[in-house]
């Protein structure tokens, strides 16, 4: 029934207009040209321009501020409706008319309220603005872009970011375990830091779909990408921004970078592989890799979670708080993907699908042979959601940078617009599903966001999507029946054993997209192949499910289990 009736709604979403889009983004940003010279259309947009426009919960269809204390990050800033409005910035002076646009007010005043994990009585001596399209506009890959004016101020962190709909930006109940993992493998060479909380939804856990809203044997994650986080100081000069991604699970210590340090050109310290940065010879071309922070140190405490921080930037800018940039990234899924980021129409650093492949390091002492291995993660693929707030926590300076000369923070934005070459819109796509798991476990996400998106605009998912989560049920079906086998003890003839795997076979042959992964071939042929291969697909889990309870039977010595991979590149750095 889902599948017929998504295909539908999608067929018909698709010949109309832009239902998440402003009416007032111009004509001419309805589509743009990708680095990879393709045409992405426009799939969202706001444009702040409404007079009077309010955005506490239930107020707008597409954002939600929060009315929440921030304590991510040691955050010393309560997060309130009122501290974002819509205005014209008078201060404008690049030409034309002073643009209107949203306001977020960072103000030397205090409020104690709620915090995200249900404490009361939290007292924050600052008050400013999240807000976020949690559970309302979620997408899955495509080019984000938008136009800000940053605060002045040693100590404010304005950033603008998208966030994994299966948890919630600084709730952390929501994210911990689930943050910010992009991993879908059963391994046991898999070794994390010791504070580390492990995947809690992991590709080595049986899941019922029906009652749970999760398929069986995917893992999961919260996926976090920072389109820009910037660092403006006192004076305005000598000032940066980065982009970022956050990773887990992270490679082996040996790779990591020294602190303040940047890496090396090979062996220890020298980081991931596929890294590339802008050039040109000044500061607003030359990208860097941001060598104040890789993430958490090894065996420090992290509760929520122990990630890598991979980001890269420009430095040196003294325009930052003076006039407004574009901050675009592209993201595009799949074993042949990348990620991009560009200011104001210049490269600044990018990532490929390599990056993301197996990093391992070996040691001998004394005939003792050790090793550290983490087995390829995938760039993430999770439906996201967009986050825009200023924050005064651990970041430039943090508390102990404010001067108080720069009351009140003014962060200004004059526009937000999503592009997709192939439309992936919705925060429940079939193949990584969350509608189902947050209302199954709402107590973790605080108040809900009203409207829902499901109840705003219809969702859009391509063929692959569809192909893409008949491949993974087809998957699970094959596993559960594997260790249904083995434990039964009972042998069975190797053809039935082997029958649902050739079922998930064939069925990754006649679909664009790889197990674990949005697709990343032709996007045409896909949506073309979608009621014929998803059929099939799903038929093929069908049967492999009838045949793990009737009569599929495995060898004892069947290998562990171990999810197709999507292929990324298997680097083996030693």
């Amino acid at each position: 029934m889902r599948l017929s009736l998504l295909a539908a709604v999608a067929s018909s979403a698709a010949a109309s207009d832009c239902c998440w889009c402003d009416a007032e983004t111009p004509a001419t940003s309805s589509s743009i040209t990708g680095s990879d010279g393709g045409k992405y259309g426009l799939v969202f947009s706001d444009e702040f321009n409404q007079k009077g426009r309010t955005f506490e919960n239930g107020a707008d269809s597409k954002w939600t501020a929060l009315n929440i204390g921030d304590t991510s990050n040691k955050g010393t800033a309560f997060y309130l409706p009122s501290q974002a409005t819509i205005a014209v910035d008078t201060n404008y002076t690049q030409g034309g008319p002073k643009p209107s646009g949203l306001l977020i007010m960072t103000e030397n005043a205090s409020h104690t309220g709620d915090s995200p994990t249900g404490e009361t009585g939290i007292y924050m001596p600052y008050k400013s603005a999240m807000l976020q399209t949690w559970d309302k506009f979620c997408f899955t890959g495509g080019i984000i872009e938008f136009r800000a004016k940053q605060p002045r101020g040693g100590g404010y962190w304005p950033a603008l970011w998208v966030f994994g709909n299966l948890g919630r930006a600084v709730y952390q109940n929501s994210n911990t375990g689930l943050w910010p993992w992009s991993y879908d493998k059963c391994d046991p060479d898999l070794k994390l830091p010791p504070t580390d909380p492990p995947q809690k939804i992991s590709a080595c856990h049986d899941h019922d779909y029906a009652t749970e809203g999760l398929h069986a044997f995917q893992g999961r994650g919260a996926t976090e990408l920072d389109v820009l986080e910037g660092a403006v100081t006192n004076t305005g000069a000598a000032s940066y921004v980065v982009g970022s991604l956050q990773l887990s699970p992270g490679v082996p210590a040996y790779f990591r970078p020294p602190m303040f340090g940047f890496p090396t050109a090979s062996g220890a310290g020298s980081w991931y592989t596929g890294l590339t940065f802008g050039s040109g010879g000044t500061p607003y071309t030359d990208g860097f890799a941001n060598n104040g922070w890789y993430g958490p140190p090894w065996g420090s405490d992290c509760p929520t979670g122990c990630p890598d921080a991979l980001s890269g930037g420009i430095v040196g800018l003294d325009d930052l708080d003076t006039r407004y940039w574009t901050y675009r990234m592209e993201w595009e899924t799949g074993p042949h993907g990348h990620l991009s980021w560009y200011y104001d129409g210049v490269f600044v650093w990018a990532m490929s699908a390599s990056s993301f492949g197996a990093y391992s390091v070996c040691s001998e002492r004394g005939g003792v042979k050790d090793c550290a291995r983490t087995p390829a993660r995938m760039i993430p693929n999770e439906p996201m959601s967009l986050v825009m707030n200023t924050a005064i926590g651990t970041w430039n300076g943090g508390q102990t940078a404010l001067d108080g000369k720069h009351w009140p923070a003014k962060f200004w934005i004059d526009y937000v617009r999503v592009w997709q070459k192939e439309t992936n819109i919705g925060c429940d796509p079939p193949d990584f599903p969350t509608r189902k798991y947050i209302d199954l476990h709402a107590e973790w996400f605080g108040e809900p966001a009203l409207p829902r998106g499901y109840d705003t605009c219809p969702e859009v998912y391509p063929a692959s999507a569809f192909a893409n989560a008949a491949a993974i049920k087809a998957r699970g079906a094959t596993e559960r029946a594997r260790r249904a086998a083995v434990s039964s003890g009972d042998a069975a003839p190797s053809s039935r054993a082997g029958l649902a795997t050739s079922l998930f076979a064939l069925g990754g042959a006649a679909t664009a997209a790889p197990a674990g992964g949005t697709a990343g071939g032709d996007a045409a042929s896909g949506r073309a192949g979608l009621a014929p291969v998803g059929m099939v697909l799903a038929a093929g889990a069908l049967v492999a499910a009838a045949l793990a309870t009737r009569r599929v039977l495995a060898d004892r010595r069947a290998p562990p289990y171990e999810p197709a991979e999507m292929e990324y590149e298997d680097l083996n750095r030693r």
